[in-house]
């Protein structure tokens, strides 16, 4: 069964803060699960640009496919994000073909119940209509109003007006300044590890990094440069590592903003690690876009970036990642105090 008109009209408003941008000249291909107690929930979505689909719809609607897996879809949306060709006649829908083929290779996956849709903007007022049901439309709400945008933020999550907007957040420091703290980081990474074996200093180390993203959470940011090379060598060397993957819920888009503004004074491989610090706190307040993006700077092959992108595409919780990150978190806490870890699994 598909989404009721309302329902279909709130999924759509609320694509922007599930994504973290506007998405625009999109395929949006959104799964509704069937549970046991027969209630219906929105399932994991894959956005692709719209001028790739159009060559070739097949890897976005392949890419879904896998995507879902298993789990019980009861029905696939595939919402067209597109201005319309004859803005006096909104019946006349745009990429009737395209939508026609992605319709095609959806049923050869094994859905049956698909509602492909055109939709011209995610805006408040914008009407959709269904390519196969003529009668079916519906009207946009406001996408700020949504229960997607409360839950937005609640969790910190950050709105970009186009995904471009957040990728330019990745922007690194100017290169003489990662060129010239290159030997310092190095040299303090290697004194982090010399802590890591005497309590004392450990515990120092965690404190003055915990003290840093707290600081964060409040919008300030080091400026040192001695502070700055000390922090990186904490966030980005083992066990530090593990011991600052989990924070207080409260504090990950803090501890986010954090190792971004280190990540920017760092060169490889240690940006690499702090890269994949900015999309483990990301991924844990629930920003995939975000995650996904520092993700695309990390070095893939190394297991835990390689990790992550796969529980990305497989659209696994964030509460799935944040029960094991407190975990590590904790047990590496007590090693470093000298006492031994605990043994929940």
């Amino acid at each position: 069964m598909a989404l009721t008109i309302d329902g279909t009209s709130e999924v759509l408003a609320g694509l922007p803060t599930t994504f973290g941008f506007v998405p625009r000249h999109s395929l949006v291909l959104i799964s509704t699960l069937h549970h046991t107690d027969r209630s219906a929930t929105v399932g994991p979505m894959n956005r692709a640009d719209l001028g790739y689909v159009v060559a070739d719809p097949g890897p976005a609607v392949d890419a879904f496919a896998r995507q879902v897996g298993d789990l019980p879809v009861q029905n696939v949306l595939a919402a067209m994000i597109h201005p319309s060709t004859n803005p006096a006649d909104d019946t006349d829908l745009p990429r009737r073909d395209t939508a026609d083929t992605i319709t095609t290779m959806l049923n050869g996956h094994g859905f049956t119940d698909i509602d492909a849709i055109h939709v011209p903007g995610i805006a408040a007022g914008a009407r959709w209509r269904s390519y196969q049901t003529p009668g079916r439309h519906g009207v946009l709400p406001d996408p700020v109003s949504t229960v997607f945008a409360a839950a937005a933020a609640a969790e910190g999550r950050i709105m970009a007006d186009r995904r471009h907007d957040l990728v330019t957040r990745f922007t690194p420091g100017p290169q003489p300044l990662r060129e010239r703290l290159h030997h310092p980081i190095a040299a303090a990474i290697a004194d982090a590890g010399l802590d890591a074996d005497q309590p004392a200093a450990a515990l120092a180390r965690l404190a003055r990094a915990d003290a840093a993203i707290r600081t964060a959470s409040e919008g300030t940011l080091p400026t040192g440069e001695a502070t700055i090379v000390d922090l990186i060598a904490s966030i980005a060397t083992i066990p530090f590592f593990d011991a600052l993957i989990a924070v207080d819920g409260d504090l990950h888009l803090g501890a986010e903003d954090l190792a971004m503004h280190l990540w920017r004074h760092a060169c490889e491989p240690v940006a690499s690690r702090l890269a994949t610090v900015i999309a483990l706190h990301a991924y844990q307040r629930g920003d995939g876009t975000t995650a996904r993006i520092a993700l695309e700077t990390a070095d893939i092959q190394q297991p835990l970036p390689r990790l992550l992108l796969e529980m990305l595409d497989r659209c696994v919780p964030p509460t799935q990642i944040r029960t094991p990150a407190q975990e590590m978190s904790h047990n590496t806490r007590r090693a470093l105090r000298g006492a031994q870890p605990t043994d929940k699994s």
